[in-house]
């Protein structure tokens, strides 16, 4: 994944990325810092700050659980890995209903497309285990159960939280109308009748 970022970070026909440090001045400091020596891990934290856009890729934990779960699905075969990489992307365009969704329905929606992909491997590890004992099939039965409920359970939730936006929408209008109404002003009303919501309006959700 680092080789391809700096690939790509350095491509002179995408301007838009910022100039990404040396590889291999990069790779010395990852090493020495794996290897306990202080300096190269100063080294790399200032590099990671100067450029974000790495740890940005590098850091991103919903993307690494999705990467090895399509990993275990398709083992060696390399046209289907990148079959499902494309069928997981599409996904996640499919279930975000705006091109800029919050923070909060980005972590959701990985939590669905993780799920979806936990079924699917369940499904293949139960349906190939040929003659194995019925000790076995039971552990993968219970697998396979598990894991379509963490699904359904995290599809349920990705759908609370839209209802409950679609909600804020309308109490944001209310609140709008009462201070147009009243000629009041909106922060006030907000604070001294609607706290909880001044207070999501400030973290930004």
């Amino acid at each position: 994944m680092l080789n391809d970022l700096l690939i790509q970070s350095t491509d002179s026909s995408n301007n838009s990325l910022k100039e990404c440090p040396d590889r291999e001045d990069f790779q010395n400091a990852v090493d020495g810092a794996n290897l306990g020596d202080t300096d190269k891990l100063l080294e790399l934290q200032q590099l990671l700050d100067k450029h974000p856009e790495i740890w940005n890729q590098l850091g991103d934990l919903s993307k690494h659980s999705v990467m090895s779960l399509v990993r275990m699905i398709a083992g060696e075969n390399r046209c289907l890995h990148e079959s499902i990489i494309r069928s997981v992307q599409q996904l996640t365009l499919d279930l975000s209903e705006s091109q800029q969704p919050t923070t909060v329905e980005r972590l959701l929606i990985s939590g669905v497309v993780c799920a979806w992909l936990e079924v699917q491997l369940a499904i293949e590890k139960s349906t190939s285990l040929g003659e194995e004992s019925l000790r076995r099939s039971r552990f993968h039965l219970k697998l396979r159960e598990s894991a379509n409920r963490r699904f359904e359970s995290s599809v349920r939730v990705l759908q609370q939280y839209r209802i409950r936006e679609v909600k804020l929408v309308r109490l944001k209008g209310k609140i709008a109308a009462e201070v147009q109404a009243r000629q009041a002003d909106y922060t006030q009303i907000l604070a001294a009748e609607y706290p909880w919501l001044e207070e999501r309006t400030v973290l930004g959700e």
